[in-house]
């Protein structure tokens, strides 16, 4: 791979969302729970023009009447109703049919408290955030009004708000006292307060609401005092009534301004001054106290892989060299980085092979790996890359392939359960369970490792490989499947290793199967102990027929003989014994039989035994 891929691991989405730039006319918001980026002309008389972070097809346009500045604008959730603040003490709603704007009416906030801002909660709730509190009202379009649902008093002096888990996060004492709050249909409910250290303050610029893993998380970023640096303290809301606990802690080794992005539950963490961006997942076991998780970033940071606009030209088209970390970017969560004064909205794309490069141990570069959404192809390259170093490290690979097994065998156990939770009847259904983000299997080691490995070149490095991958099997009790117990048993018979192959049956490493006893039968010419293996194995799963047959084939007829059921079938005795021109040999498969009380019976019933008799009659002159 190039150096110039290796050098980032993050980049910026090739095609930005493109929105008229700030300038005297036209100011710019974002609204964060729809992902709708405003531009607003002259207050919106000169037209306001509405893009989609994910879906830029999907535009507005439409007219204001000029009631004064915009101080923020959000549509709802299902784009019919349009709010707009203009003023600290109301909200004014419009209802909106697509094009234009219908009527309008508005709601002003209590009594001498100021409006901070307002969300969107469902499609018709809407709460507004005020300096004494959060006021919870129902939007009726039809009547052109609002009900109000609850009032929750609190000192407030700013906010910051998650739409995909619904819960705001209420700053005050000057950001000393943290108070989470968790809306639901009709309700705002307080959640215990952040723990935070006395007599520190957190500004709204260094406090973020994300998810991560699933998880609702508080990320605040510490800036020490002193030669110390900057840490982000992690509280996660997975604890008893979802109290924010601080669980992480991450050692960011700069000091100045940071912004954060979370992108595939991992944190990025900008850095300004540098123009560097640092790399952290808590999912890695990091250091701990007991209670808190230290962790350091997981490769060396790096710049975005830098990025042009094109400028269309009068003679010619131009190219403009975005500068990286301007002051005028501003983020957004997840992954959203907007500069308002350039009018473009990117996406941050983390380049996961990349990654992958810059993280220099193994163990740790499978574990990020395997909880990333596309994780799994290029793990599976990275242990390929691995082993075919001249020294590949069996260590670290024994590492990397007990965190993939040990993924897989969650995943095993999961269908077990879903299998075993069959519904009863058509009112049950059993819970859904979500997989894990990246499962690998024995086909895929299979596929994607073994058989693309010059399997002829290296014989001991492959079998040494094979033992090491059913090592881990084991480990999470992990039956191998026939390839590659067949895979085994080929690399130890061409290394003509027939000593090792057959302890490795003995201990049970290699499965007990019929098909690999018909392999190990295959290798008869190769040598002679392969036949014995091959019955040992038979004899194991109790598989007396097969036995029988096979010995029946070497001409080992007595000892074919002597594990015969009471209702074996003579002919086929007689006839080997008669292929064999042992009369000794015919004559003591018939007298066995003849013993037989049913033998009688039989030879009425089977004419072509009387072929036998009549033969042992002529040799013997009866």
């Amino acid at each position: 791979m190039s150096e110039l891929l290796t050098d980032y691991y993050l980049e910026l989405s090739s095609r930005p969302v493109r929105f008229e730039a700030v300038n005297q006319l036209t100011n710019v918001f974002f609204d964060d729970s729809n992902y709708d980026v405003f531009a607003v002309r002259s207050g919106g008389v000169m037209g306001v023009v509405v893009k989609n972070a994910h879906n830029e097809e999907k535009s507005l346009n439409f007219r204001m009447e000029d009631h004064g500045p915009v101080l923020s604008i959000k549509f709802s959730l299902d784009h019919k109703v349009l709010a707009v603040q203009r003023t600290n003490n109301s909200v004014e709603f419009m209802n909106f049919n697509d094009t234009s704007i219908d009527c309008e009416y508005s709601q002003s906030c209590k009594k001498n408290s100021n409006i901070l801002g307002f969300v969107w909660l469902h499609i018709n709730e809407v709460a507004i955030m005020t300096d004494h509190g959060v006021e919870l009202y129902l939007v009726i379009p039809e009547k052109k009004s609002l009900k109000h649902l609850k009032t929750l008093s609190a000192n407030i002096q700013w906010f910051i708000w998650c739409s995909l888990n619904k819960i705001a996060l209420l700053a005050s004492a000057h950001g000393s006292q943290l108070q989470p709050v968790s809306f639901k249909q009709g309700s705002v409910v307080k959640l215990p307060k952040v723990e935070t250290e006395p007599g520190r303050m957190a500004l709204e610029r260094d406090v973020t609401l994300a998810t991560l893993y699933d998880v609702p998380a508080i990320l605040i970023l510490r800036h020490q005092s002193g030669p110390q640096t900057a840490e982000v303290h992690v509280h996660t809301l997975n604890g008893p009534g979802q109290s924010p606990i601080k669980t992480h802690i991450l050692k960011l080794a700069l000091s100045g301004r940071f912004a954060i992005n979370v992108v595939d539950d991992l944190i990025l963490v900008h850095h300004q001054a540098s123009r560097s961006s640092q790399i952290f997942d808590i999912a890695l076991p990091g250091e701990s106290d007991g209670n808190v998780k230290y962790h350091t970033p997981i490769a060396p940071a790096r710049s975005f892989r830098p990025t042009s606009l094109p400028l269309p030209g009068i003679v010619e088209d131009q190219t403009h060299i975005c500068e990286l970390y301007s002051p005028n970017w501003v983020v957004f969560q997840p992954n959203i980085i907007i500069d308002a004064k350039l009018g473009c909205l990117w996406h941050i794309k983390l380049c996961l092979p990349e990654l992958c490069n810059q993280i220099s141990d193994l163990n740790v570069c499978t574990q990020v790996a395997l909880k990333r959404r596309d994780g799994k192809d290029v793990l599976l390259k990275v242990l390929l890359d691995n082993i075919n170093q001249p020294k590949p490290p069996l260590d670290k690979l024994q590492e990397s392939l007990n965190h993939i097994n040990s993924v897989y065998r969650d995943w095993l156990e999961i269908e077990l359960q879903n299998l075993s939770a069959a519904p009863v009847n058509a009112s049950f259904s059993p819970k859904s369970i979500t997989p894990p983000r990246v499962v690998i299997d024995q086909n895929d080691i299979y596929n994607e490792i073994f058989q693309k490995l010059d399997s002829n070149k290296d014989l001991r490095k492959t079998e040494c490989l094979i033992i090491s991958y059913m090592t881990s099997l084991s480990e999470y009790s992990i039956p191998p499947q026939h390839i590659i117990n067949e895979l085994l048993i080929i690399n130890l018979a061409r290394q003509k290793k027939f000593t090792m192959l057959q302890q490795y049956l003995q201990y049970g490493i290699i499965s007990n199967t019929k098909a690999l006893a018909c392999l190990l039968l295959s290798l008869g010419n190769m040598h002679p102990s392969a036949l014995q293996m091959a019955l040992d194995m038979l004899a194991r799963i109790g598989a007396k027929d097969e036995i029988q047959e096979i010995l029946l084939s070497e001409n080992k007829i007595i000892s074919a003989l002597k594990i015969a059921e009471d209702g074996a079938n003579p002919r086929k005795f007689l006839s080997a014994a008669s292929k064999s021109e042992d009369s000794t040999l015919l004559h003591s498969i018939l007298v066995h039989f003849r013993n037989n009380a049913h033998f009688a019976n039989t030879l009425k019933k089977d004419e072509r035994l009387m072929n036998f008799v009549q033969e042992y009659n002529s040799i013997f002159n009866i």
